[in-house]
Order: structure tokens, then sequence, then C-alpha cells
């Protein structure tokens, strides 16, 4: 069996710690990492001296790492550097044509091997998206495992151009994963034509009213897909989308919608010049207050996307920017779950690290979160936004073994989250 070997700085200096580059715990029985600093994902304080046994593609046990060790297992010790789980970018867009194949593959190399071992794509090439998961749910496979969704508007947003770019030949808003939606749509065929594509969520757009909302979000809900919607879906407002039923909204920003009189009419209006008035829904207003208290009674999950509203180098004192800070801390005050997602992956070409460790980095420093809170986020909380929580996301007996090794403790600091050793997606390990 080949073997890597890397140099790691740990609590006890330079050490050379034994590292399977690309191999399977599983073909060596068991794979121990022992004396680690334990950052499991629920939120839990960081439990140090600890030890994971990983057996095939799975967590076998989480106990003290002063336990007998098991036998005839290969042992990595660690010497206190911290495990989280893998990171999970909870709203990304990989391709909008077949032709950006080679560019992606790049991408998503660059993204496992900056600890994101999953991602939810917000609206994409579902013929692309699908091979693409179909072969990144391999470990072997040197990038994240894809979740995607297919995607309904009303009719008059398919004129922008990203959906026909999107539609892989077909006629925006006619393919079973861009469909538009008018009040004598048959939901029914809809959503089974989208669930066909593997999809495993809906997405709502854009330029509906809450009736359309709502009897869309039931009837994929009764074929079992995820319903994941923006946060205003222009003209209806965020109330109307969280009464819906929808599981995760997006965009802290677009919240600014629920305090108007009269909202934007379409997506392109509160793009273009006849925006939000962000002063009609003051975070500490009532309208805003009731909107998240109802999105807590609904167990409705924010994915914040504070990167890509941030990403235009917003001054301090940017009214949209201040705003959408304010109240995504707000929303984390009161206790609405929060799933980091950074609406922009990350470009090898151009980023040290994908995105997902800046979008923690505001968490913290914008929005209040402690470190361990941030990691939650974009780990046990955006498992939750997918579906998934039930195998990924948190570092438990039982669950697959997507794992990050950080040289150091990012629970004091959150910005160690991009110090990476190595990283090990269903027990097979990539060095970075």
């Amino acid at each position: 069996m080949s073997q890597w070997r890397f140099l790691c700085k740990c609590a006890y200096g330079i050490v050379l710690v034994p590292l399977l580059a690309g191999i399977a715990a599983g073909q060596n029985a068991l794979l121990v990492l022992n004396d680690v600093n334990l950052i499991d994902g629920t939120g839990a304080p960081a439990r140090p001296h600890a030890r994971i046994v990983i057996s095939g593609e799975r967590i076998q046990r989480v106990e003290d790492a002063s336990g007998e060790m098991p036998g005839g297992a290969t042992v990595w010790n660690l010497g206190g550097m911290t495990v989280i789980p893998g990171l999970i970018d909870a709203h990304v867009h990989l391709t909008s044509s077949p032709a950006e194949d080679a560019r992606i593959e790049t991408m998503l190399r660059f993204g496992l091997l900056g600890g994101v071992t999953s991602v939810r794509d917000m609206g994409g090439d579902d013929i692309v998206l699908a091979e693409l998961a179909r072969r990144f749910a391999e470990a072997r496979q040197p990038g994240p495992r894809i979740y995607y969704s297919a995607l309904v508007a009303g009719p008059q947003w398919f004129a922008d151009p990203r959906p026909k770019a999107a539609s892989h030949g077909g006629v925006a808003g006619e393919v079973a994963w861009m469909r538009a939606l008018t009040p004598e749509s048959d939901m029914a065929a809809i959503i089974a034509a989208a669930k066909a594509t593997g999809a495993t969520g809906l997405k709502i757009y854009a330029d509906l009213p809450a009736s359309l909302v709502e009897r869309v979000t039931l009837e994929a809900h009764r074929q079992g897909l995820k319903v994941w919607s923006h946060s205003a879906v222009f003209p209806t407002k965020p109330s109307e989308v969280v009464r819906a039923g929808v599981d995760v909204v997006s965009h802290s920003n677009y919240l600014g919608a629920e305090g108007m009189n009269q909202p934007p009419a379409s997506y392109e209006q509160a793009r273009r010049g006849l925006g939000i008035d962000y002063s009609q829904s003051p975070v500490e207003g009532e309208a805003i207050g009731a909107l998240l208290r109802l999105m807590i009674e609904k167990g409705t999950i924010l994915d914040e996307t504070l990167f890509v509203t941030n990403a235009g180098k917003r001054s301090a004192d940017d009214p949209v920017w201040k705003w959408t800070a304010a109240v995504t801390r707000k929303a984390h005050q009161l206790g609405v779950r929060l799933a980091a997602g950074t609406d922009s992956f990350g470009n090898p070409a151009r980023d040290a690290m994908p995105n997902i460790h800046r979008e923690m980095q505001l968490l913290v420093e914008e929005a209040g979160l402690s470190p361990l809170e941030a990691i939650r986020a974009a780990t046990g909380e955006a498992a939750r936004a997918i579906g998934v929580e039930k195998s990924y996301g948190t570092v438990e007996p039982g669950k697959i073994a997507d794992l990050v090794i950080l040289r150091q403790d990012p629970s004091l600091d959150i910005r160690k989250t991009s110090d990476i050793a190595a990283v090990i997606k269903g027990g097979v390990a990539y060095q970075r």
C-alpha cells in the first residue's frame, strides 16, 4: 500500500504523520485519528484528546484517546491537531453549460482540498450536474458531493440570459429543471419531471404570487423534494414564502422586502433601481421581528449568503451591507437556524481557498456568531438544509467520515479553518 508523509506543526513541534493519499481506510480495516482536538459540528465545545475510529467510509467510534487502541489499525497520531466535519457550502452555482466541464473539475478539486466535502447547487444545467453528482458521490473522486435543484419561476423571469445558458440547448422555462409556472400549470407533472432529473430540492426563484408559491411547495413536499426558495419571490413577501412551508430561504438582504407597503413587482425591478427600500424594514421593527419569529416557528433555515452581498467591496457604512449584517445578527440572536452559503464558490485561479471560509468569518465578525456556531452553520446546519443530516455534517458514530484536519484550533480564531493539513472524504484521505 502506498503512503505519503507530510510535515505538520502541532503542539509538540514538527512531526511526521503517515497519510494515505487517496486510499480508503477500509482497505486497512481501521483508520484511527488519535489525540485530536475534536469540533463535532453540533455547536458543542471542542473536545481535546479525542480519538476517531474510521471503518471503511464510516465513523465507527468517537472516544477518549486514553482508551485502549483498536488492534490492526492504521494510526495517525495527530498530536492535538483539530478535526472538524467536512465543510458544506449551502449555496453554489457550479455550471451553466456543458462547455465548462474542464473548469468545473478543477474547481471541484480546489474545493475539496479547501475542506469542502459537499455543496448545494442552487440553479444550473442539471444534465451536467447529474453526471457530476453521480461521479463525485464516490469518495475517490477529488471533489465535493453535489446536491442540486430544479428551478421554477414566473414566465417573465425566463427572459434573463442565465436560464437560457443553463437549459442545455432546450427552451428556458420548458426544460424539466427550469420551468415557468402559471395558475394553469400541472403542478404534479412539473414536480415529477423535476424529481426525475435527480434533483434533491426545488428552488423557487422569482416572479410568482403567493398562491403559486404555496401550491408548488405543497406538491414538491408531497413528492419528496426539499423546497428551497429566495427569501422574497417578488412580488411575494418573505413572510408569505415562509408561511408556504419552504424548508430554506436564501439571501438575508432580500428579507428587507418584508416591511414594504408595496414590494418590487418582479425580480428585475428589485435588481435594477426599483429595489428594496430598507428604510421601511428597520431590523428592530415589528415587521422583521414578526418574520424572524415566524421562521423559528416554522423551522425555516436561513441561507444568509453574506459573502456575495459583501463581495462588491462594500464599505463598512454601505446601507445594504449594514442592513444585511444586522438582520443576520438579529436572526441569530432570536434563534433562526443559519446554513452557511456563499453564492460564489471560489475560483482556484484567483482565490487561495473556497469562499466558505470567508463566509464563516463574516458570520463571526459581522453577525455575532461564535466560531463554533459558524462552523456548525457550515457543517451540521448546512447538512440539515440539504436534508442529509443523518449521514453528514457532524462527527458521530455511524456517519460518513467526511472530515477536515486542521493544524490550529478555529474555536479560538475562525480564520484557522483555512489552515488545512488534510481532508477525508468517505474514509479516503487527500493531502492539501
